[in-house]
Order: structure tokens, then C-alpha cells, then sequence
């Protein structure tokens, strides 16, 4: 009877280890999932009447095959410096978020850099526009800053990226 006492015994003792590990590790991706992002860098390619947002994967840099394709609405997280790469595939684009001062073109075989800080948490005006003077609805979006979690989230339920070697958008 002793014999199975310890077996309980330390079974219970295991478990609760198992526990405070599974707690702790629990608590570490917490806090490293919520770790602020002071940089980002995403790529935009205007074409055929869309603005396509390439975003880094889990490596956390851009040009790699884990990178993200997001579309239409663009996101960052809170209270962190962005550096977008802008060009365009067939035609001259404008991209505008008035609220960050964002004025940019996008251009063929041209490479135009923007620089801007997210500021807090909010929704915004993505404003997108070909130079052929007219309407294209799918060059009107959000600018959408949120929490970083959030904001990693999202990225990784995005959709994979063209391979760098061979882009399609």
C-alpha cells in the first residue's frame, strides 16, 4: 500500500509541476505576443486597380517566403514607426492617410519610401486613387491601428505572399 501511495503521490506532484510549467510558458508567449513593435516594414504594390499590403512573417523581416498579403485595408500595430515601400505594377497611384500625413505615389519600376508613426489605437482613411481620373472602390480603404497582439493576429491569419523571387502582386 505504501508502494501506491508514492505513485499517487508523486503523480500529484508531477501534475502540479506540469501545471506551474504549462502556466509559466502560458504567461511568457503572454507577454512576448504583447512585446510592442518599434518598427514595421511593409511593402505596397499598386495594380490592376488595388493596393496590396505585404507584410513580414513570424521572422520579422520583409522579403522572405513566411511574408503576409493583406489587401484593400491596411494595418499596423499601435504607437510604432512604419516604413512603406510604395510601387506599382501597371499604372501611376496615389496613396493617402490624411491623419498621419501620408501622401505618396506609386509608380512602375519606381521605388517611393514613406516614413510615419501610428499614434494610438483607431480606425482611419485609406485613400487610394489612379492617376486616369477615375473612381476605383477598390482603391478605398482603412488604415486600421491596433493593439499589438491584435495586430500579430491578424498578420499571421493573413494569406501567404508571392514568393520575393516571383511576384504576382
Amino acid at each position: 500500500m505504501s508502494r501506491i501511495y508514492r505513485n499517487v503521490h508523486f503523480g500529484r506532484l508531477a501534475g502540479a509541476g506540469l501545471i506551474a510549467v504549462s502556466v509559466t510558458i502560458g504567461v511568457a508567449l503572454c507577454l512576448k505576443r504583447d512585446e510592442p513593435i518599434e518598427h514595421l516594414d511593409v511593402q505596397v504594390v499598386a495594380s490592376n486597380y488595388r493596393l496590396y499590403f505585404h507584410y513580414p512573417g513570424a521572422d520579422s523581416k520583409l522579403g522572405t517566403a513566411d511574408d503576409r498579403l493583406g489587401t484593400r485595408n491596411f494595418y499596423a500595430p499601435a504607437n510604432t514607426e512604419v516604413r512603406l515601400s510604395l510601387t506599382s505594377r501597371d499604372f501611376v497611384y496615389l496613396v493617402e492617410i490624411p491623419e498621419v500625413g501620408l501622401y505618396e505615389v506609386a509608380a512602375p519600376e519606381l521605388d517611393f519610401e514613406a516614413r510615419f508613426e501610428t499614434g494610438e489605437s483607431g480606425v482611419h482613411s485609406l485613400l487610394g486613387s489612379q492617376m486616369c481620373g477615375y473612381d476605383h472602390s477598390e482603391l478605398i480603404g482603412e488604415f486600421v491601428v491596433q493593439r499589438t497582439a491584435e495586430f500579430k493576429r491578424l498578420v499571421r491569419e493573413l494569406s501567404p505572399a508571392p514568393s520575393p523571387t516571383n511576384p504576382t502582386q
